[in-house]
């Protein structure tokens, strides 16, 4: 969950408890550091940068993994970027 999601999600909040009041409230930068500060929240990043992967591995590996979905239905086999990734993780997370 990034920094901004935060803020986004902070707003939604401030909008659901007080619905449209007369007052604007800004989520800033150093409102959320204060936030992160204040409840111990740290940045982890799962996953290394695409580019640490080696291709010669990746190579290797294909056929292997072509093997392995022979033993099931093409509509069974999903492929899913980095994007769907974060779309699903996000939605998970905001639920």
């Amino acid at each position: 969950m990034t920094g901004e999601m935060i803020q986004i999600k902070a707003k939604e909040f401030l909008q659901k408890r007080y619905g449209n009041a007369n007052f604007e409230y800004n989520f800033s930068i150093g409102w959320l550091e204060q936030l992160k500060a204040r409840h111990e929240i740290k940045f982890y990043r799962r996953f290394g940068e695409s580019g640490s992967i080696v291709m010669e591995n990746i190579k290797d590996a294909l056929p292997q993994i072509r093997a392995k979905l022979e033993n099931f239905y093409w509509k069974d086999i999903y492929n899913m970027d980095e994007i769907v990734c974060k779309q699903i993780i996000h939605w998970l997370q905001s639920n």
